[in-house]
């Protein structure tokens, strides 16, 4: 059977070479976009499966309706040994944190380092990073002992052995304990370095009671526990312990290891290779759509020519085959083609993986060997050869053989009418695809042109190290000595990248007893709002002729001013808590310092000295941007005049701004080309139908000439039926790219409102290419001699 399926297959393809060459080349590329997505879809589902104790490994996160908290990892410090002693299904705990920005030095190599971690020495037998070399046991002996990978190893000590050696970290000294080997490149935990908790004890005063959640925890739970019945019990034991946030309302539960990288709230740390799951499901339907449309090419177009084998199945049928033995005949076949498909879209898998991994920033590697791929490669031919060849293969076995053999068989009005449904259906999922793609595309272009109410472009941004804070004032009049420089100033943190919300203690003049309210606690230099560009609404800047704003003065942007519910703010007193009170000077106009997914924040802006923000505070300078390589090298001799231990480094404001941005980027990348590649497909399958009508209605146009009919006319009345096909599918894509549309941008709290333009366009161009295309077929065939038409029938 199989062997009279290749015969039979091969012989269709050479004697409708054309025909073949669009069937099986647009099922071809919709397998090729198939694959490509597959195979991004398993890289992102592979994440932390090399760990031992995967399936019970988890991570303690906060819910906490009043705040919007959901699946916050933030827990107090205590939590971690409280949950492991007291409740009987935990059995191992280990407190987390990411370490801030660090200068390591030994000898004359000097690096900052940005991804270190801080952990329990139970983390290591939780998580399956392996040592290798040093001992496990004895890593921790001490607050200066250090754990370091291989890479960062490689990079500080060359070939030398490290184990044993000292490296200083911001001046102090560690001891190298041991060498973890190279992180997988499927972990969600990314970091080069680990200290324990009694190093980070020296460097920071961060707030260790139940009352402060600075700290991760993991845990490791028995086998069998159910890690439902856990969260619970954790939010018992903090309660107990006087947890303030847990007594107002905040609650814990478990959220799996394997939903971390797919869980875009787990972190926002740089250490952590995220993903999204909403991405990951959006990426899968259009891998189905675009599958889906290169099949309903294959469908319309074999059954678009089953007229020409009703003889062949007549006399199948006359010699004793039977419905069933034919229509495995034909899925035979279906199985052939889509075969040959295959091959031809792993040739352009294999051209096409390089572009592909620019395009979504992924390092997928194309091996035909793994079992994963082999699987994923099977499961999509079979699929699609079920899918492609189960409808011809039903309609063509159920010929009979007498019309059949006397030739009264021909595509027929129901084989016509269910060709125009495809061509309708395979359309409208292209144009939803195109239009969806268009919106996305104007929502990234939205949020990168919108007004953030401050100035983003030409502003270096330098990490405050050693002792730039303390010289501040002198580093700042040298850096200004360069015309190239035209402000400089400073903040507490990165705003991009990261929110200090306080929640509970703000208090302020005419504040109803019951009204709490959550603010970004926001910390910035002096002449910050002049440069940076945000005016000021009300009141005036903080000052250097007024010496109290250091101490005591307080400016808020409008979001804070509309939600304290106050006006006229300027004068009347806010406190920060107790023992730290003010006086509002100022009001400044809303900036919108993070994403458009988030919400302009109430913020209470305040005087810092950045020598009290050693591991966080940020120079932000202003620069003439005809004069960037000058300007960079002035900053740099100067830093380096201050600080000859320390490098200078810097990254440009915009460059922050636009790595927020880079998924977004990445997806609207994707999408558009995926979606062009399914319109691309409909374009090829349409173009087959056409020369295949054309070909078959040669005496109808050979008589229409010989009466007078013009080619024009011809090439209207022969194409009109598609055309409207396609202008019926608008009907269909335009309600569902609507919803589309509604539901890809509800994440983000600033979003385009998508115009008639956002339908109008790609309609208009699908619709103009899919009647180019068929015109141009049926002008070849109106253009013919009407004479040789008429003798060919």
């Amino acid at each position: 059977m199989f062997k009279n399926s290749l015969a039979m297959a091969w012989r269709n393809i050479r004697r409708h070479q054309a025909y073949s060459a669009v069937k099986i080349g647009g099922l071809a590329v919709g397998m090729a976009c198939c694959l490509l997505i597959a195979f991004w879809v398993q890289d992102e589902l592979s994440y932390d499966r090399f760990h031992e104790n995967r399936d019970r490994i988890h991570q303690v996160v906060c819910d906490w309706a009043k705040y919007d908290w959901n699946g916050i990892t933030g827990s107090p410090s205590p939590l971690a040994d409280a949950a492991r002693d007291g409740i009987p299904e935990v059995e191992r705990a280990s407190r987390f944190a990411w370490q801030d920005r660090r200068v390591f030095r030994y000898r004359d190599k000097a690096f900052f380092e940005n991804r270190g971690i801080i952990v329990d020495p139970s983390f290591f037998e939780i998580f399956s990073f392996p040592l290798a070399k040093g001992d496990g046991a004895t890593a921790f002996r001490g607050p200066e002992d250090l754990l370091v990978t291989e890479p960062m190893a490689a990079k500080y000590f060359g070939v030398e052995d490290p184990v044993g050696k000292t490296i200083e970290v911001e001046g102090r000294p560690c001891v190298i304990r041991g060498v973890l080997k190279a992180l997988p490149r499927h972990s969600s935990i990314l970091f080069d370095y680990v200290s324990s908790f009694q190093y980070i004890d020296r460097l920071s005063n961060s707030a260790r009671g139940w009352h402060a959640f600075n700290f991760g925890t993991f845990l490791l739970l028995k086998k069998g526990t159910d890690p439902e019945a856990v969260g619970p019990k954790i939010t018992g034991i903090a309660e107990k312990n006087e947890s303030a946030q847990v007594k107002m309302g905040a609650r814990f539960r478990l959220r799996a290891l394997s939903r971390i990288h797919l869980t875009p709230a787990a972190q926002t740390a740089e250490g952590m290779d995220l993903g999204d799951r909403a991405v990951v499901l959006l990426f899968s339907l259009i891998a189905v759509f675009v599958l889906i449309v290169a099949c309903v090419n294959f469908i319309n177009l074999s059954t678009a020519r089953s007229g020409l084998r009703a003889k062949e199945v007549g006399l199948r049928k006359t010699l004793g085959a039977g419905r069933p033995e034919i229509a495995r005949r034909f899925f035979g076949e279906s199985f052939v083609l889509v075969g040959v498909a295959a091959v031809l879209a792993l040739g352009l898998v294999f051209l096409l993986i390089p572009a592909f991994n620019r395009l979504s920033g992924k390092s997928l590697a194309f091996d035909l060997l793994r079992p994963g791929t082999l699987l994923i490669l099977a499961a999509v031919v079979f699929l699609t050869a079920v899918a492609a060849g189960l409808y011809p293969a039903v309609v063509l076995s159920g010929f009979q053989p007498v019309k059949a053999l006397r030739g009264g068989i021909e595509s027929g009005r129901k084989g016509a009418a269910f060709r125009k449904i495809l061509v309708v259906f395979q359309f409208a999922l292209s144009l939803v695809l195109l239009i969806t793609t268009a919106a996305v595309i104007g929502q990234f272009r939205f949020m990168r042109r919108a007004d953030p109410g401050f100035i983003r472009e030409n502003v270096v941004q330098i990490p405050v190290k050693e002792n730039a804070g303390k010289s501040f004032e002198a580093l700042k009049s040298r850096w200004f000595q360069s015309p190239a420089v035209l402000a400089v100033t400073g903040q507490s943190y990165s705003f991009a990248e990261t929110t200090w919300r306080s929640s509970g203690n703000f208090d302020w003049e005419g504040r109803d007893p019951n009204h709490n309210l959550d603010m970004v606690y926001t910390g910035v230099m002096d002449g910050y709002f002049e440069a940076m560009g945000m005016k000021i609404l009300q009141g005036r800047p903080f000052s250097k002729d007024h010496p109290a704003d250091a101490r005591e003065s307080i400016i808020l942007n409008e979001k804070a001013v509309r939600d304290m519910g106050i006006a006229d703010p300027v004068g009347k007193r806010f406190a920060v808590s107790k023992d730290q009170q003010g006086v509002i000077v100022g009001v400044v106009r809303d900036a919108r310092f993070q994403t458009f997914q988030h919400e302009v924040e109430p913020r209470v802006f305040h005087l810092i000295d950045p020598a009290d923000y050693p591991g966080t505070a940020l120079f932000m300078v202003r620069i003439d941007g005809s004069k960037i390589p000058e300007a960079l090298a002035h900053l740099r001799r100067v830093w380096e005049e201050f600080n000859p231990v320390t490098p200078f480094e810097y990254r440009f404001l915009a460059d922050v701004y636009e790595g927020l941005y880079a998924a977004e980027r990445r997806m609207s990348g994707v999408f558009g080309a995926f979606a062009g590649l399914a319109v691309f497909i409909a374009v090829l399958g349409l173009v087959g139908l056409a020369a295949f009508m054309a070909e078959r209605r040669t005496r109808e146009i050979g008589i229409r000439k010989v009466c007078g009919a013009s080619s024009t006319g011809i090439v209207f009345s022969m194409s009109g039926q598609l055309t409207r096909g396609v202008l019926a599918a608008n009907m269909i894509a335009w309600p569902a790219a609507f919803a589309a549309i509604r539901k890809l941008l509800e994440p983000y709290a600033y979003r385009l409102n998508p115009s008639f333009a956002y339908f109008l366009v790609p309609s208009a161009a699908v619709f103009l290419l899919a009647a180019l295309a068929v015109g141009l077929q049926t002008w070849r065939a109106a253009k013919a001699d009407p004479v040789k038409a008429l003798r060919a029938e």
